[in-house]
């Protein structure tokens, strides 16, 4: 019986330790996202008229997305590596507005990317407070954008297929553990590589430069 104690307390404290080295853990959250766009000036011929048409786009406000997914952190004393992999429904602002007199008016259109992010976190714990920085891979899933009746056969696909398959970026942020069971972030992400470096338009290409920067807010829960 002495020998069983002995064998159950050992695993007990193997598995006490193995909790506070490795944990698993669900997350979803919010997120802001600005887009920086060079501007785009579009010259288009309208079909009715004939006339030829000047166009400017840019970016505007920022948009409200949301994500959710999993993580695993290994903890080595007062560091951390925080692998993660989730789904980010991102929203972006493009304000499209005619230049030249055109009946056509100005208007804020809502691109959205569908993707799949990985962060690797690396940081430092002071108790429950977490400070961590990484890289992200993101992976574009699907592109779309809202755009009005008036303009969406124009720009609508040319918008949603300015987006690059695969990009990098970098987050840094804040956390806290609460009861070693809940987590808190707040993160910001810069954007490292282009979302996109063109937009094609009525079958013309235009150049520009796409990066994507995000506030992160999240909520998760550690097994």
């Amino acid at each position: 019986m002495k020998k069983i104690l002995i064998a159950a307390a050992l695993l007990f404290t193997a598995n006490v330790a193995m909790c506070q080295i490795f944990a698993l853990g669900i997350k979803g959250g919010l997120n802001s996202s600005k887009l920086k766009m060079k501007d785009v000036a579009a010259t288009i011929k309208d079909d009715k008229t004939g006339q030829e048409m000047e166009y400017l786009m840019e970016d505007a406000s920022s948009g409200l997305g949301f994500h959710v997914g999993g993580f695993a952190r290994i903890n080595a004393i007062a560091v951390f590596i925080q692998p993660e992999i989730y789904y980010t429904n991102m929203s972006s602002n493009i304000k499209i507005s005619p230049k030249n007199g055109s009946v056509s008016k100005e208007e804020t259109d809502v691109i959205k990317n569908h993707r799949i992010d990985i962060p690797v976190i690396v940081g430092a714990k002071f108790g429950p407070a977490r400070l961590g920085l990484g890289p992200v891979a993101s992976f574009n899933l699907k592109s779309d954008a809202k755009v009005s009746d008036e303009y969406k056969e124009t720009f609508g696909k040319g918008l949603e297929n300015a987006k690059n398959t695969a990009v990098f970026s970098l987050q840094v942020g804040a956390g806290l553990d609460i009861l070693k069971k809940l987590t808190l972030d707040l993160r910001y992400e810069f954007g490292l590589s282009k979302l996109g470096d063109e937009v094609t338009i009525r079958g013309k290409q235009y150049k520009t430069s796409q990066h994507a920067n995000s506030f992160i807010a999240s909520i998760g829960w550690m097994f």
